[in-house]
């Protein structure tokens, strides 16, 4: 996956099935969804065992129908219209005889392939009243399909809205409405409504399906909608924690901020907490990134993972640069680190102590850098929000929940406090 999700330009999960929905409208296959219900509204007339709604026709329509079903039968279409506009030039008619002049229209213009007298014939019989509720439904849906394909936004829209009304906890409705607003450029109420759609399956006891989450985040980064980049990017990762997701989130969140090298070192710190690192391009900056502030021993750490990982690759040029520069460093600034510790207690500000926890931190002595975070932060002239930032880190890098959550809680302005927040989700995902 590139940097960023899929932009509404390109096809997502969500888009791809609202394609193969729109595919249902064309008349061939509607005739596999529609055409069982034609022949069993005719068959009342043919007095036919098969459930239908028992029809009473007035007489001249109920001529006219048996005439254009003859015509059917022989395979003439056109004349069975005709028939039938006569029909439906009577007056007088009872609901009975609406209904089965549409399901006779839509048996012809199934045949016929044409669209816009399926639509209208659909149309035709939901106003008839003599559909069975899942049959309105069912209609409905394909009547604002066939609407979509046309590209009549607003009477599509009109009616997967009125079928949302009605259908309340039906969630796939509303994505098919929020992928109708964002074909209307109106993004914003899309993802309320994808947001919304979440919302009803959850509380019907489904867990949303991932592209839905997917879909709103590449919707609103796409339209710049700040708030709900933020918003749709937590619930992702919320509900589908995987190492994807992460990246996806983490990138967005790391190109729509201001960073410099200390921040943007935390971002790839959350990423590799959350096995979210990938390919060369990800390890080679992380170490590059650390190894320029002076942590030698964590861009060595990276270094390896990558090449366990077989992202990185051991006869890579980059890859030997790097190896070359920080390896030979390590022995000295380790062998540093306990005279520091006696530095640091009794500095006059906390900058020796941040750089010492910083340290601890990159050879993953999690219960050492914890302990310096916090005599940095005792004693000051230091960003407290960096120093609680890495602090929540490390503590729940060494299972200290309840820790981690009070100083990443602590964190507060941007862009840091929405880099604690997504610390703070990792952390509740953390076992123990």
């Amino acid at each position: 996956m590139p940097d960023r999700p899929e932009p509404p330009g390109g096809q997502t999960e969500t888009e791809t099935s609202m394609t193969g929905f729109l595919g249902r409208a064309s008349a061939a296959a509607l005739a596999a969804i529609l055409m069982t219900a034609a022949p069993e509204a005719a068959s009342a007339q043919r007095g036919g065992q098969q459930k239908a709604p028992q029809l009473r026709l007035s007489k001249p329509v109920q001529s006219l129908v048996a005439q254009a079903q003859k015509a059917q039968q022989g395979g003439d279409h056109a004349g069975a219209l005709a028939l039938l506009d006569q029909a439906r030039a009577l007056p007088n008619q009872n609901a009975d005889d609406r209904y089965i002049i549409a399901m006779l229209s839509l048996n012809s213009a199934l045949e016929t392939k044409n669209n816009a007298l399926i639509e209208s014939s659909l149309e035709g019989a939901v106003a008839s009243g003599k559909l069975p509720p899942e049959d309105v439904l069912k209609f409905q849906r394909n009547i604002g399909a066939m609407a979509l394909q046309r590209n009549d936004y607003a009477k599509a829209a009109a009616v997967f809205e009125q079928l949302a009304a009605a259908n309340p906890n039906d969630p796939q409705l509303l994505v098919e409405i929020a992928e109708l607003q964002r074909r209307q450029n109106q993004n914003q109420k899309a993802v309320a409504t994808l947001q919304q759609a979440i919302r009803v399956a959850e509380a019907g006891g489904q867990k949303a399906d991932e592209s839905w989450y997917r879909r709103a985040l590449a919707i609103a980064y796409d339209s710049k909608l700040p708030a709900e980049t933020v918003a749709t990017s937590e619930a992702l990762v919320r509900a589908y924690p995987n190492p994807v997701n992460w990246r996806d989130v983490l990138v967005i969140f790391r190109d729509s901020g201001r960073f410099d090298d200390q921040g943007n070192l935390d971002i790839l710190r959350l990423l590799r907490a959350n096995n979210a690192l990938a390919g060369e391009r990800d390890f080679v900056e992380y170490a590059e990134t650390a190894a320029v502030r002076g942590l030698p021993g964590e861009a060595k750490a990276v270094l390896d993972e990558g090449l366990a990982k077989g992202a990185l690759k051991p006869g890579s040029a980059v890859v030997r640069e790097l190896t070359a520069s920080v390896s030979p460093r390590i022995a000295a600034d380790r062998n540093s680190l306990p005279g520091l510790e006696k530095e640091a207690r009794g500095a006059a500000n906390g900058r020796l102590a941040l750089g010492l926890a910083d340290a601890h931190l990159g050879y993953g002595n999690y219960a050492k850098a914890a302990e310096f975070y916090r005599l940095a932060i005792q004693k000051g002239g230091i960003d407290a929000n960096t120093a609680n930032t890495r602090l929540g880190l490390a503590l729940g890098r060494s299972g200290d929940k309840a820790g981690a959550e009070a100083a990443l809680k602590a964190v507060s302005g941007a862009p840091r406090e929405q880099l604690a927040r997504f610390m703070l989700i990792w952390l509740g995902q953390q076992a123990g």
